[in-house]
């Protein structure tokens, strides 16, 4: 025969947990943060060298605001570089003048609508060959009198 008392104890369910029920997972913890600690510490003094750096001596370089690279090809069938009117030729021997880095520097095509596209296409392949790499070709309407196109800001 069973004893009524332990089945009854057994069957119910206890309504308030043990103390060391809630305390276990806590402790673990704690116990796996010292450990990580313990671990992670250094207990040995660390050396220092001792090291003289030089100082830094130089002179700071001015450096100049550049000049935009823009050819401006009119209608007519003429080019512009730096305000001057120019030939195809004298064109090429002043651009393979320039330095080498100004060839990273982007270079500007400003045409107007009447130039023929064979005209354009002629610059863009001297600019490849000279060896720009970052050129930009801009189209507006026609040149003004004096033969210069309108600003870029001037829309209105």
């Amino acid at each position: 025969m069973r004893n009524q008392g332990q089945s009854s104890r057994l069957g119910r369910r206890r309504l308030t947990p043990r103390w060391g029920d809630s305390l276990a997972p806590l402790l673990d913890v704690i116990f796996l943060l010292v450990i990580f600690l313990l671990v992670s510490a250094r207990f040995d003094q660390t050396r220092t060298i001792l090291v003289d750096l030089p100082q830094a001596e130089g002179t700071v370089v001015q450096s100049t605001p550049l000049d935009p690279l823009v050819l401006v090809l009119l209608q007519d069938g003429s080019m512009r570089w730096r305000g001057d009117l120019i030939s195809p030729s004298r064109l090429t021997d002043h651009l393979t003048q320039l330095p080498p880095e100004q060839r990273l520097r982007p270079f500007t095509v400003q045409a107007d609508r009447g130039v023929p596209l064979e005209s354009g296409i002629q610059v863009l392949e001297m600019l490849r060959l000279l060896g720009w790499s970052q050129v930009e070709f801009e189209v507006s309407g026609a040149p003004d009198a004096t033969g210069f196109l309108e600003d870029r800001d001037s829309e209105g």
